[in-house]
């Protein structure tokens, strides 16, 4: 009920239906009073009938053996007893009948009492309440079928250029950023569209001149850098040492800043990876630079990436494991159709309240970092930013009684 399509259809089918009910309403009253004068007509006919007939039995003592002792069991009909009773007390006649319907049959009979015995007549009911119901409730199917068809037909013609919006929303790119929209259809829909396109260009045009932005400031930060370490080797040796520090920070966020924007401006072209073969390649890396990195479970499994981004995100986070973490522990493996990689650790984790900003940039959990540990606090943006781009979804979750779970999930590929 919460789609256009569905309440566009409720909104035809009752509203139709509504008109019928009236319509109809209003034809049966007209014909409910043309339909008594009928049945007062057919009435005075039967009436006639039965003191034609009458006679003739009173008469003849051959009848008196077809009579009954009284009137015909069955169903009472009170509606016309009383009508052929007034007919024939217009025409002067003190006869006694009783309309009843016997059990099994089509039609009533019309027991009249006379002197010798019950005379029974059968009286056809041209107008039974059956055969209304029936013809009634079959109008309303009718009706209804109809107007429901009717219904969907209006909604898919109305809808059917909706359906183009939701196909283009399930394809927006990892920026964000929409395809080109079509601008065809009725005129709010191509108005729409055409909104869109605008929109979407516009925001294109600001990502992609905030990512030259920044490329560039990394870029020219080197040259004033080179100049100030230049000028830093004639400073004595505790200022050198701590001007070196500083602009090695700096060197290093210039480099962060250009890594991530490289990573959400380039494309690498996906490709089948054995995702266990590739990770257990960096652990060995990691592992002969003297990281602590430690291989716990690794399954065949394949998934559909870009071999550099993948090793780069997953080195990213095993190195944050190693450094800040005392040791990483990695496994891969396959669960519910999904790779899973995990990476554990047992350092002193994220505290809750810090949970939710651990993937913005330059983002640190301890601040006093900045000053004995390695990297600019881009690692983990850079690798969110690599994963969700290849169809993945990075979490990071707190392990008791101490250390951090990173895992990372991605579509797994069956041959």
């Amino acid at each position: 009920m919460n789609s256009l399509r569905a309440r566009i259809v409720v909104t035809l089918v009752l509203s139709i239906i509504c008109v019928v009910v009236m319509a109809t309403a209003t034809l049966f009253l007209a014909r409910q009073g043309h339909a008594q004068k009928e049945r007062k007509e057919y009435a005075q006919f039967v009436s006639e009938a039965i003191l034609a007939i009458v006679p003739l039995f009173n008469a003849s003592e051959s009848g008196a053996p077809h009579l009954g002792s009284g009137p015909v069991a069955g169903e009472p009909r009170p509606e016309l007893t009383n009508l052929l009773q007034s007919q024939l007390r217009d025409v002067g006649s003190d006869l006694e009948v009783v309309v009843t319907k016997p059990h099994g049959a089509a039609d009533p009979v019309a027991s009249i009492k006379l002197q010798s015995g019950w005379l029974a007549v059968p009286v056809p009911d041209h107008h039974r309440m059956e055969d209304f119901l029936l013809a009634l409730g079959g109008w309303f199917l009718l009706v209804a079928i109809g107007t429901v068809g009717v219904a969907l037909w209006f909604a898919y013609r109305i809808t059917r250029h909706l359906a183009v919006l939701d196909r283009v929303a399930a394809t927006i790119d990892a920026d964000g950023v929409l395809p080109q929209l079509p601008e065809t259809g009725p005129a709010e829909l191509r108005a729409t569209a055409r909104a869109l396109n605008t929109m979407t260009a516009r925001l294109k045009n600001a990502a992609e001149s905030r990512m030259r932005l920044v490329a560039a400031a990394g870029h020219d930060l080197r040259t004033p850098m080179t100049r100030m370490r230049l000028r830093a080797e004639f400073l004595d040796e505790e200022d050198r040492s701590l001007w070196l520090n500083d602009l090695e920070e700096l060197d290093r966020i210039a480099d962060s800043a250009i890594q991530l924007v490289r990573e959400e401006t380039q494309r690498e072209r996906n490709q089948l990876l054995r995702v266990d073969e590739v990770i257990t390649e960096i652990c060995r890396d990691l592992a002969s630079m003297k990281a602590a990195v430690t291989i716990v479970r690794m399954e065949a499994v394949t998934i559909l990436s870009a071999p550099l981004a993948l090793t780069r995100a997953v080195r990213n986070l095993v190195i944050n494991a190693a450094t800040h973490g005392g040791g990483a522990f990695v496994t891969v493996g396959l669960e519910n159709s999904a790779a899973l990689i995990t990476i554990e650790d047992e350092g002193p984790g994220i505290p809750d309240q810090s949970m939710s900003c651990v993937f913005e940039p330059f983002f640190r959990v301890d601040p006093a970092r900045r000053k004995a540990g390695l990297g600019a606090g881009l690692g983990l943006a850079i690798a969110k930013e690599i994963v969700e781009r290849h169809g993945g979804k990075l979490t990071l979750q707190n392990r008791s009684p101490r250390g951090l779970r990173q895992t990372i999930m991605f579509p797994a590929c069956f041959a």
